[in-house]
C-alpha cells in the first residue's frame, strides 16, 4: 500500500496522509505536554485510530504507539547515536537507512522490507512516499513514519493542538 505524508502548513494538523489519488486518508494532530507530546492519527470520519505519546526532549525521546487504545510498539529515538538512532520494541522490526535524508526502511527479522520511506515530489508538492508491504501494518508503520518525520523537522517532535 502506498501513501504520501505531507507536512501541513496550517494550524489544524502536523501532517496530512494522502492515498495514491491524492485524497486525504488521515491527518495528524496533537497536544504539547510539559516533557513531551501526544499525537493523534485521525481518519476521514474524525475517529482517532492511533495515538502516539512521547516522553523526553532532544537528544533522546521515547514514543509509545497505541492503536485502537492498545499499546502496540515503542520507538526510542536518539539524536546522539550514530549507528542505531532508532530502536523499535514490541515488533521485530529494525530501522535501516538515513534519517536525516528521510530515506529509510523498516525491515523484519528476515530482512524483508516492511515499509520503505523516501522524499518525493508529486502533484501534492514536497512530501514523503511510504510503501507498506502488508495492510495489517499500515497504522503502525504510518505512526512510526510520523514520529521520525516530525522529529527530523523540528529536532524533537512538536504537536499542534487537536480539534
Amino acid at each position: 500500500m502506498k501513501f504520501f505524508i505531507k507536512q501541513s502548513t496550517g494550524t489544524d494538523a502536523l501532517f496530512t496522509i494522502l492515498d495514491t489519488l491524492g485524497q486525504p486518508v488521515y491527518r495528524v494532530t496533537g497536544d504539547s505536554l510539559a516533557i513531551g507530546s501526544k499525537f493523534y492519527l485521525i481518519d476521514g470520519n474524525t475517529n482517532e485510530v492511533a495515538k502516539i505519546v512521547s516522553l523526553g526532549l532532544t537528544p533522546k525521546s521515547k514514543y509509545t504507539i497505541y492503536i485502537h487504545d492498545k499499546e502496540c510498539a515503542r520507538v526510542n529515538w536518539s539524536f546522539t547515536s550514530e549507528h542505531h538512532p532508532v530502536k523499535i520494541k514490541g515488533v521485530n522490526w529494525h530501522f535501516r537507512g538515513d534519517l536525516v535524508e528521510r530515506s529509510y526502511d523498516l525491515i523484519d527479522a528476515n530482512s524483508a522490507v516492511v515499509m520503505s520511506h523516501g522524499r518525493c515530489w508529486n502533484e501534492n508538492g514536497d512530501c514523503f512516499a511510504v510503501d507498506i508491504a502488508n495492510e495489517s501494518d499500515v497504522l503502525l508503520c504510518l505512526c512510526i513514519a510520523v514520529i521520525l518525520d516530525s522529529t527530523v523537522i523540528a529536532g524533537s517532535a512538536k504537536a499542534v493542538p487537536a480539534h
